[in-house]
């Protein structure tokens, strides 16, 4: 019982009901652009056949596709509309779907009832019934009553006016179960289709970042920064060039787990001094940060030092820094270009005498 439940009111993951959603908008968006265009060509063939002759059963022709055309034209700037928001309201979308799906149905039932009384085929109400389950999505218990009342009220409007003679309940009853099967059938092959993409979409997004980020201390690599580079506009910017002091010697004294352990803290306290940056490992011991401009908090001084924890390390980093308006990709690396030799300026003065040379590398 509980699995039958869940088959006819399916928990979903928001990520694969978003992605249903969008599918079930372009379906209408597309439904509706057919429909429309087939409505205007119904209606130059109806008023040529007619001859300009307007009598009550021409006006009632009139009338159902006037209102289709109607629909139609709603459905679609709706639709288009609501694909072009980030975030579509569950309830609003949910309105709009019923709107669409009743809308149609009445209409086609309104013109497959006036076909009936005069003795023509009834085929409007089952193209209706067969686009809408197929492409206007609704979970299948709910999808379900609709079918149950759209067969029903099409079955009592015969037998109002007639006593349905010419149609075979029976017929009737298989039609409307074949529906009923088909769309949850419908439904849970885009559930499928929605979790492939879903995934797909996650696995691409995991990939991306792997492929720009490094895998030690998080940072975005070398790779982001030659892709961001394409991205140059010209907008103002500070471009940070930021070196280890003696990393080799620490590397040398305290083994690489512990060099490791320190370019991960020093990950983190650059993201602390420059919260408005895009932080990249440059290379090695070498960051680089990009702050645009105006910025409320950067770093303003050229060194930095911290004490590693566990193993007493002093920590000092020299920052060299430039700033300017890069136009494009060769403008964006000459600025770097200039931020690190103003790094290496900076690295001579921490290197000398006034910094205590290698002595400021030493344990407490």
């Amino acid at each position: 019982m509980k699995r039958y439940f869940h088959y006819v009111n399916p928990d979903l993951n928001p990520d694969i009901e978003k992605e249903m959603d969008t599918a079930s908008l372009k379906s209408i968006h597309m439904i509706a652009l057919i429909g429309l265009i087939f409505e205007v060509l119904a209606a130059i063939v109806f008023f040529v056949s007619i001859g300009g002759k307007i009598d009550n059963n021409a006006l009632i022709s009139v009338v159902g596709i006037s209102f289709s055309v109607i629909l139609c034209i709603f459905s679609f700037y709706q639709s288009k509309f609501m694909l072009k928001k980030e975030s579509i309201s569950r309830s609003g979308f949910f309105i709009f779907k019923l709107i669409v799906y009743v809308g149609f149905t009445a209409s086609a039932i309104v013109f497959d009832y006036h076909n009936y009384k005069q003795g023509d085929q009834m085929v409007t109400f089952y193209i209706i019934n067969l686009l809408m389950i197929s492409f206007v999505l609704f979970k299948p218990w709910f999808e379900t009553m609709l079918v149950i009342c759209s067969y029903l009220t099409m079955f009592i409007s015969l037998y109002m006016a007639d006593g349905a003679a010419h149609i075979q309940p029976i017929d009737f009853l298989v039609l409307a179960l074949v529906s009923i099967a088909t769309s949850a059938v419908r439904y849970h092959g885009m559930i499928n289709i929605a979790s492939n993409t879903v995934r797909l979409t996650e696995d691409n997004t995991a990939l991306e970042i792997t492929s720009r980020h490094d895998g030690l201390t998080g940072l975005l690599n070398r790779l982001a920064l030659e892709d961001d580079a394409q991205k140059i506009d010209g907008r103002e910017m500070t471009v940070y060039m930021i070196d280890i002091n003696y990393f080799k010697e620490i590397n040398d004294q305290y083994g690489h787990v512990v060099g490791d352990e320190i370019l991960k803290e020093t990950s983190k306290r650059l993201k602390q001094l420059f919260p408005e940056g895009r932080h990249y490992r440059y290379g090695g011991d070498e960051f680089m940060i990009i702050v645009f401009q105006p910025a409320e908090k950067e770093y303003g001084d050229d060194t930095y030092e911290y004490t590693e924890e566990q193993h007493g390390v002093k920590v000092l980093l020299s920052i060299g820094k430039v700033q300017g308006s890069p136009a494009d990709y060769q403008g964006f690396f000459d600025l770097i270009s200039h931020a690190d030799k103003a790094l290496y300026v900076v690295k001579e003065r921490t290197h000398s005498a006034e910094f205590g040379g290698h002595d400021r590398r030493r344990t407490r």
